[in-house]
């Protein structure tokens, strides 16, 4: 298991040089209506605009406008109302924008988008009070001018430079593509692998839980896109069936695994195929994502030769499971359900449940969004008190970074930190070399095109390399709107701060209300445990008839999603102290393998579907409330009887890592 570090991969397909070209509208205009009509501060408003275009979260028009119209408007009446009131009453307005904090990091309880806005709100509050407005009308005037920018943005963003609206579902869609590619692809080197244990657990522990997420991920999107679009339409029912055929093609995956660790005979057999299916998948990722036709005279004699290449395999497993999934690539480009199949989608979400309901659920201190609220405030409020009045101008980057790398667990904290750190020196540095060229808003302007374009092409890239891009336009329209300061002073600046603040939220993530995840390993095992014994309940009794088969893919998706959390958990624990701990990550470690063998076999059974004569259904009828029980006691209790015809070895291999995780 793979420990939380920084993520210094480069996700190129994430490139976006239209929203480059158009945060550069966005920041230009202000800075050229400043240079025409000798207006300074008018780059406060290509401030707003440049804060403004990171809100956008991007995705259907309809979902992106809530949250940039609100940072429009709120960051507007943050930054003038603390401007003022900093210079009114100091300890006052520190003390506001802490709870400020406190709230806006509160909102990540309602999604990606409202986190987004909240650390965004949190930054126009803290930049309000590096500049104070002696007097109601200069807060106005600030407020304004902000509000201007941020105007201008969202009519940009959302008039007249629109995004395709379903292109958030396709890449998501693309991308679960790529991951089954990948899946499939390990899955024949597994195949081919001549010592394939070793290859097998790299298999399980890694690939499979990248899968799940992104399909996850797309199903939420996908989601996103139906509630706000509706769904009677093509391209919602375009998006519904590829969903559904890519988690069965999952699906066919994960019980080809199963059987082919299983089954040594068959391994060389299937390398071919799979290397085809991995070819198919990859290709149909990068159709996807380029929203080109699948049905095409090319895939059609492709799926032909894909069906012949399977001729050639026994009539066994391994050959109905690969039969299933190429069975899928033919409804993926023909076929389309009928609209009343996509009701589940459709059902409205009230305000109660959608605001109300999040914010009751978390007010508890169990609650991990609480309780980094929390932190965040309390560390916050300190820190403004001392920068503001003894830090000097440029200070309220100690809080502005300690905001964005507070993560409510500590391993992320450290790699958020790290991925920061890297990206603002290098981006300080960047700054300063640009700030010996740049002296006229005309230069800055044209100094904005690519440091813009970059910055937001880059933003899905790479953390880092955004930051590093980021940097010098932060830092030289900081320079505009307080002239004479040189652009060195005001790069190291933003580097020393920076840097603090970092620091600062490392160790407050590690000494305030830590989240570390080792002591929540036993409850995570359990969580999984009872979600693969449900799984298990679930296919045994649709094999008898006294379950259904959408049950057991509903089942079957619960028992993925409590792997991957088990997993997750894992992962943040290896990255933080655990000397004390380290019997249970051997314990987290030995169960999660053990699981995801479990579901290999049960995913097996489900395609196999073997026929259960009438006088073996009470032997079969016994092994649910066995492996529920072996789980959930964790003690070894007496095997039920096994059936004497088909099954017989699944069942088997079910019971073995049941007893291999109580052992």
């Amino acid at each position: 298991m793979k420990p939380v570090l920084p993520s210094w991969a480069l996700n190129l397909r994430a490139v976006s040089i239209s929203e480059g070209l158009r945060a550069f509208c966005a920041v230009a205009l202000p800075l050229l209506l400043g240079q025409v009509f000798d207006v300074p501060r008018l780059g406060l408003a290509a401030l707003g605009a440049l804060l403004t275009c990171n809100s956008d979260p991007g995705g259907p028009a309809a979902r992106r406008a809530p949250a940039v119209i609100c940072f429009a408007v709120a960051g507007g009446m943050l930054y003038g109302g603390f401007g003022w009131l900093e210079a009114q009453a100091p300890s006052a307005a520190a003390g506001l924008a802490a709870f400020v904090i406190f709230c806006t990091s509160f909102a990540r309880i309602f999604g990606q988008s409202a986190m987004q806005v909240g650390n965004l709100m949190s930054v126009a509050t803290v930049l309000a009070l590096g500049s104070p407005a002696n007097s109601v009308a200069q807060a106005v005037l600030h407020g304004c001018n902000f509000w201007a920018g941020g105007a201008w943005a969202a009519f940009l963003t959302l008039v007249i430079w629109q995004t395709h609206p379903y292109a958030a579902s396709r890449r998501a869609m693309a991308e679960v593509a790529r991951r089954l590619a990948q899946l499939s692809r390990e899955l024949g080197s597994f195949a081919a692998n001549t010592n394939p244990q070793a290859a097998f657990c790299n298999h399980v522990l890694e690939f499979r839980g990248q899968v799940r997420e992104a399909i996850e991920t797309a199903r939420s999107v996908a989601y996103e896109t139906f509630r706000r679009r509706g769904l009677v339409s093509p391209r919602g029912a375009q998006l519904s069936l590829r969903l559904e055929s890519f988690e069965r093609i999952f699906g066919g995956l994960i019980a080809l695994s199963e059987q082919l660790e299983n089954d040594p005979t068959s391994r060389i057999a299937c390398v071919r195929p799979l290397r085809l299916v991995s070819g198919w998948l990859a290709a149909m990722a990068m159709e996807v994502d380029a929203d080109r036709q699948l049905d095409t005279p090319r895939k059609r004699a492709s799926l032909k030769r894909l069906s012949a290449t399977l001729k050639d395999l026994p009539d066994a497993a391994e050959r109905h499971v690969l039969a299933a999934i190429v069975e899928q690539f033919a409804i993926l480009i023909t076929a389309f359900p009928p609209a009343a199949a996509l009701q589940p989608f459709s059902n409205p979400v009230g305000m109660r449940r959608q605001v109300i309901s999040p914010i009751r659920q978390n007010l508890t201190t169990s609650s991990a969004a609480l309780r980094h609220a929390l932190r965040a405030g309390v560390i916050a409020l300190p820190v403004l008190v001392l920068t503001t009045r003894y830090g000097g101008l440029y200070s309220h980057w100690a809080t502005i970074t300690l905001v964005f790398c507070l993560q409510p667990y500590f391993a992320a904290t450290w790699a958020r930190t790290a991925e920061r750190s890297a990206g603002t020196v290098v981006g300080g540095v960047l700054a300063a070399i640009i700030g010996l060229f740049v002296h006229t808003d005309m230069q800055l302007t044209i100094a904005m095109l690519p440091l813009s374009l970059c910055a937001f092409a880059l933003r899905a890239v790479n953390y880092s390399l955004y930051i590093a891009v980021l940097t010098p336009m932060v830092v030289l329209l900081v320079e505009r709107l307080v002239p004479g300061e040189s652009e060195f002073y005001v790069a190291m600046s933003r580097v020393g701060w920076s840097l603090l603040g970092g620091t600062l939220a490392v160790l407050g993530s590690a000494l305030l209300w830590p989240g570390f995840e080792a002591p929540k390993l036993d409850a995570s095992i359990t969580t999984a445990k009872r979600a693969h014994a449900a799984y298990a309940e679930a296919v045994i009794m649709a094999l008898l008839g006294q379950g259904s088969w959408p049950a057991v893919e509903a089942a079957r998706r619960a028992a993925g999603l409590a792997s991957n959390n088990l997993e997750a958990v894992l992962s943040r624990a290896l990255a933080e102290p655990h000397g004390r701990y380290e019997s249970k990550l051997v314990k987290a470690a030995a169960a999660d393998a053990a699981l995801r063998r479990m579901a290999g076999r049960l995913s097996l059974l489900a395609f196999e579907r073997p026929d259960v004569a009438p006088q073996e259904v009470p032997v079969w009828q016994a092994w649910p409330g066995w492996i529920r029980a072996a789980l959930e006691l964790g003690a070894i209790v007496p095997r039920p009887k096994l059936p004497s015809g088909n099954g017989a070895n699944d069942l088997l291999r079910l019971a073995r890592q049941v007893e291999l995780m109580i052992g």
